[in-house]
């Protein structure tokens, strides 16, 4: 029938489906509708997108060429990132401000921090560099101590010099100098930045190694008691003390440490750490373990090496002796300063300002006694030119601004005062000094740590006695020389500087008695100059606290005394009037002559001519003039 329906030209509307296919659609899963790639501005269809199947995901991809692919992260980027986010910023200040380092909102170190490092840290660093300097700088025992530390580890050698460079003087001083220059203030961590880096580093090396580093000392103490064979208490004291130092910076001030870099950092940087180190500047070579058994001690002394530099010392010291003996030019007027202090020997100076011999127990090569002496010279015989009413000074104004000299010359005397104080402590403590060597005590090691101590501080108040006086002396120059240039051309200041100055019958024999204002100010400018500059650069200067015999030698003639009344030269010589003969009789050369001068001018200014209207130096028949030159 349906073939005949078809044949007639009937069609098939609808075909009824089979029964089995019907079950098997059912049966079947529904296909996947592909998604359009046209963007809708909806994100729940990108997150469809983003979680569609892997054939959705290959179409996208052949696509759009692969424009969906995230670009690579650099790993340092995002570690950097994470170091210094907002938490490891709150991190790390916390962990300084817990660890008194630093306040919490502040990066300035603290002042108990400071003085800490100063007091603890300061004497480990130290303790540590005078133990390796034991053990491996002393000539007679280093070499043999370091061969047998060999053969049992070259490791043990190259520790003991490693800690022996972590002191470094210099460095140390710009950690603690803030701090003891104001001792109630934080100080900015820029400030010490780069000498607590230095020292961290070198720390940071050796931070494995500590307890090995104890073990060295402790073995190296053992084979030196074998070489020195004295009594075993000695090393014991010797061994508990540098274990004791190494705890000290390790167990305490390297962490300490570790808080200030990370801190001026601002990054919260693991301690142990590649950034860390590449931070330090940290090299394979820097690390222990490159030595080895019979190598050159690093940081140590070479024997070779010590005796070039043996020859190099001796080679400098002679081209130094060489270089004195050229002659040196000095002004006209620090020549004439030099002839007023060598009038007087020591023992006249001791004469005329110790009558009753207090100072007797100080030696005479002594720097202060000497600069204390002349700065009494001085305030004896011409600072009444910074105090006296007899000479009539004129208010003056420059740039707007009132000057009273008067004012100035008075409040530069009154810092006198503290001069003679800072001496009288100086002499106590000398007599601590003597003190101790009279009786040093039974315990060697206590007795040569006191010692030490006292002599340091005896530097320190020699260099503080001096300085007072050095800074007198220039103060007094200085204001001197204002009024000696007035004087030569607008005369403005000191109104009456041809006026003769005359003393009462107490002071008559003073050397500035009966003589014109201008020649005492020009006097008193000569000495105060000559005395400035031997504190600053001539025989009174430098760390030492005495004269060697050389110095005194070239200073004072000490071998040669001769009564000023037999040497006619000095009579007559002056810096007025005539070829004006060198400061220092003895060396002709080490000083400029004067040239010589004319004041018969009646036109010439007052002071035109220099030191013209100063007179020839007057003394005592009985007075010695040293030979030398100070300068």
């Amino acid at each position: 029938m349906f073939n005949k329906f078809v044949s007639a030209g009937g069609e098939v509307l609808k075909e009824k489906p089979d029964p089995k296919e019907e079950e098997n659609k059912r049966n079947r899963p529904e296909p996947k509708v592909r998604q359009s790639t046209v963007s809708r501005g909806s994100s729940d269809e990108g997150k469809s997108r983003s979680r569609s199947g892997g054939g959705s995901g290959r179409d996208s991809k052949s696509g759009s060429g692969g424009s969906d692919n995230k670009p690579s992260v650099d790993p340092k980027l995002e570690y950097e990132k994470e170091i210094s986010s907002f938490i490891a910023r709150f991190s790390v200040k916390l962990k300084c401000w817990m660890g008194r380092v630093t306040a919490f909102g502040s990066s300035d170190l603290i002042p108990g921090f400071m003085h800490e490092f100063s007091t603890k840290g300061k004497q480990a660093l130290i303790e540590c560099n005078y133990s390796a300097t034991e053990i491996l700088g002393n000539p007679s025992i280093s070499p043999g101590l370091s061969a047998k530390l060999d053969k049992i580890n070259p490791l043990l050698v190259e520790l003991i010099a490693m800690c022996q460079k972590l002191y470094n003087g210099p460095e140390l001083t710009d950690i603690t100098e803030p701090i003891l220059v104001a001792p109630e203030s934080p100080v900015a961590i820029e400030r010490v930045k780069t000498p607590i880096y230095n020292l961290f580093k070198k720390m940071y090396i050796l931070y494995p190694y500590q307890e090995t580093l104890k073990k060295s000392f402790l073995q190296a103490y053992d084979e030196m008691q074998k070489i020195e064979n004295k009594p075993a208490l000695i090393y014991a004291s010797k061994k508990r003390k540098i274990s004791q130092e190494i705890d000290t910076l390790f167990n305490t001030f390297f962490e300490k440490l570790y808080l200030v870099v990370i801190r001026a950092e601002n990054k919260n940087i693991p301690l142990v750490s590649r950034y860390m180190e590449s931070l330090l500047g940290i090299v394979p070579e820097d690390r222990p373990g490159q030595r080895k058994a019979g190598e050159n001690v690093p940081g140590g002394i070479d024997p070779k090496a010590k005796a070039e530099e043996a020859k190099k010392q001796e080679e400098e010291k002679e081209k130094a002796k060489e270089d004195e003996k050229e002659p040196v030019s000095l002004s006209k007027e620090e020549a004439y300063g030099l002839r007023l202090m060598q009038m007087y020997s020591i023992a006249k100076l001791r004469k005329k300002f110790d009558p009753k011999n207090e100072f007797g127990f100080v030696p005479d090569s002594d720097k202060v006694l000497l600069s204390y002496f002349y700065f009494r010279e001085f305030d004896d015989e011409y600072s009444f030119v910074l105090t006296t009413k007899k000479i009539d000074l004129k208010l003056v104004h420059l740039n707007g601004v009132k000057i009273d000299y008067r004012q100035k010359m008075l409040d530069i005397y009154e810092s006198t005062r503290p001069v003679t104080d800072q001496y009288r402590i100086y002499l106590d403590v000398i007599r601590e000094l003597q003190k101790h060597k009279a009786n040093p005590g039974a315990n060697y090691i206590e007795a040569s740590k006191k010692l030490t101590t006292i002599e340091q501080k005896r530097t320190g108040q020699s260099r503080t006695v001096r300085n007072g006086i050095k800074e007198f002396a220039q103060k007094s120059r200085d204001i001197l020389l204002d009024l000696i240039k007035d004087m030569k051309s607008k005369k403005e200041i000191v109104v009456n500087m041809n006026d003769v100055i005359t003393f009462d019958a107490m002071e008559s024999r003073k050397r500035l008695n009966k003589k014109p204002i201008k020649q005492c100010v020009m006097e008193a400018y000569c000495f105060a100059l000559a005395l400035f500059d031997r504190i600053e650069s001539g025989d009174l200067y430098g760390g030492l606290v005495e004269l060697t015999p050389e110095q005194m030698k070239e200073s004072f003639g000490m071998e040669v005394q001769e009564n000023a009344a037999e040497n006619p030269g000095l009579e007559e010589s002056s810096l007025a009037g005539g070829q004006t003969e060198s400061a220092v009789p003895s060396n002709p050369g080490a000083v400029a002559s004067v040239p010589p001068t004319s004041s018969s001018s009646e036109d010439s200014d007052p002071l035109d001519e220099d030191l013209d209207e100063l007179e020839h130096v007057d003394h005592d028949d009985d007075d010695i003039l040293p030979k030398g030159n100070p300068i």
